[in-house]
């Protein structure tokens, strides 16, 4: 038995997004140069935003046309950050699965962590592009080192749980009785 619907009688099924449960996953504030990820809710007041604006601009065109500042703000201030979760890495438009890792590089001099994929897709975190509210040079330095230390401490903790057999430069190795129990 098939039932047919009209849009109007299933308005649920046209807003529902499948996204990930972003709550499991650690947030980074990130300065990346890829596009940020813009959540369900975001798109949808952009988009009843610019439509609003659009009817308005019609009728009081002049005045109207300053409305459609409102989606572009809502639009281009989407948070840049760095995603890790239990499986997953987010950042931008790339996705990176922590069990594809074959290789994981960490240089402190240079402040970088690099994974590499089985694909040879690579993601390079870099410890200048972590945001600090701080003044001084100094604790300007040490904050992003702290920022940086902790993203990538929690990324190699990830990659060596989805990935035991991945390669490991310049970070120390640790035995498998010292790694935390899920």
């Amino acid at each position: 038995m098939y039932v047919i619907m009209t849009p109007f009688e299933r308005p649920a099924r046209l807003f529902r997004h499948n996204a990930m449960d972003m709550k499991r996953f650690s947030a980074f504030k990130y300065h990346h140069n890829r596009p940020a990820v813009v959540s369900p809710a975001r798109w949808r007041f952009t988009w009843v935003s610019a439509v609003l604006a659009l009817l308005v601009a019609v009728f009081f065109f002049p005045a109207g046309a300053l409305l459609f500042l409102i989606p572009l703000i809502a639009y281009f201030s989407a948070p840049r950050r760095l995603y890790v979760g239990p499986r997953y890495l987010l950042c931008g438009d790339i996705i990176i699965y922590f069990g594809n890792v074959v290789r994981l590089d960490l240089k402190e001099a240079d402040g970088t962590l690099t994974l590499v994929t089985c694909s040879k897709k690579t993601f390079i975190l870099e410890r200048e592009n972590f945001p600090t509210n701080a003044r001084k040079s100094h604790k300007i330095a040490a904050n992003k080192a702290e920022k940086f230390a902790k993203a990538s401490d929690r990324l190699i903790e990830r990659v060596r749980r989805a990935a035991p057999e991945a390669e490991l430069h310049g970070i120390p190795t640790i035995t498998s009785a010292s790694l935390p129990e899920n």
